[in-house]
């Protein structure tokens, strides 16, 4: 049996910094992991049938089939978050990771695998998402990584959410959350890799030289064929399922 090329080779190793940005949600696992832990958390207060998540997300739908930015869906969420205190919005986001895990989180494996292949090159390895802490790092201690930028909660004194966001980390803040990460780690955005599924992401797949494409967005595959971007399919790790919002 011979071995295939490899049809996403890294580039040749030299000894300046390299740094591989990843997208979260969708990018490497196949979940919108906000909403994930909200039906979690739901169902672990009697929601059974799922009605009650489907009563809290069905307006959030709405705004988004009607095409409002990002940010402004986001919002509507951490409204539902208003007076709940961050610490607990944080424990309980580990409960449901180590539950996930558990019962199979849907990685995506070509993602994984060439973030597992960064890391044993060496490169840095940066999360940008326009999740929360909360359940990102979960993931990210998980997997590795080296460094998370992404949307804030707003608090109180009191360290309680307001229902409001700090810091959305959408469309060009994911661009200069690449050049943050560049000057931290010392890289040229040349030398780089980012992977990003969302046409969202192309703000941030645009400041490196080497841009991945994953899965099927027809806008994204569309864009990845125009300028020559190589794409990942969005295969789940085996024994998953895709979690729906």
């Amino acid at each position: 049996m011979t071995n295939r090329p490899d049809p996403h080779p890294l580039a040749a190793d030299h000894d300046r910094p390299v740094v591989a940005f990843f997208d979260a949600d969708e990018t490497l696992i196949a979940m919108k992991t906000p909403f994930s832990l909200l039906r979690w958390r739901l169902r672990r207060q009697g929601d059974i049938t799922g009605a009650a998540y489907e009563r809290a997300v069905e307006p959030l739908r709405r705004l988004a089939s009607m095409g409002v930015t990002p940010v402004e869906v986001v919002s509507k969420f951490y409204e539902l978050h208003a007076g709940i205190p961050w610490g607990d919005v944080v424990a309980e986001a580990r409960a449901w990771y180590a539950d996930l895990r558990e019962h199979g989180a849907p990685f995506i494996e070509p993602t994984v695998a060439r973030l597992r292949r960064h890391q044993q090159a060496g490169h840095r390895t940066v999360v940008i998402s326009g999740s929360w802490p909360a359940t990102l790092h979960p993931i990210t201690d998980d997997l590795g990584i080296d460094l998370v930028l992404c949307t804030e909660p707003d608090l109180d004194a009191d360290g309680r959410m307001t229902g409001a966001i700090r810091h959305a980390m959408f469309g060009p803040a994911k661009a200069d959350a690449v050049r943050e990460a560049l000057a931290k780690f010392g890289a040229d955005p040349a030398d780089c890799y980012a992977y990003g599924d969302d046409p969202g992401d192309l703000t941030m797949l645009g400041m490196v030289g080497h841009p991945t494409v994953v899965g099927a967005n027809p806008r994204m595959t569309e864009h990845a064929a125009q300028h020559g971007w190589p794409t990942l399919p969005a295969t789940l790790a085996a024994g998953t399922r895709r979690q729906h919002v």
